[in-house]
């Protein structure tokens, strides 16, 4: 059985992320490319938060639990920037 304090905070959490990254685009200048603005915060985050970042990009478990969430979503795929 999942713990539910663990499942609040992390879905507190990618509620937080989420609005943060929204955010983030919508501050963007009309020309630039959201998918840059990703990549330099992933760079970022590679040199803030090293461990988490590996566990997120290389991690079989992380990866498996990403496309299963993906394929929840209707049509099985995200929806592109």
């Amino acid at each position: 059985m999942p713990n539910l304090t663990i499942d609040r905070i992390a879905i507190r959490t990618a509620a937080k992320i989420s609005t943060h990254l929204d955010g983030m685009i919508s501050a963007l200048p009309e020309d630039a490319a959201p998918q840059l603005a990703i990549e330099l915060v992933v760079r970022e985050l590679a040199k803030r938060q090293p461990l988490l970042m590996s566990l997120i990009m290389e991690d079989s478990v992380i990866r498996e639990a990403y496309a299963a969430a993906v394929a929840e979503i209707p049509g099985g795929n995200p929806v592109a920037i």
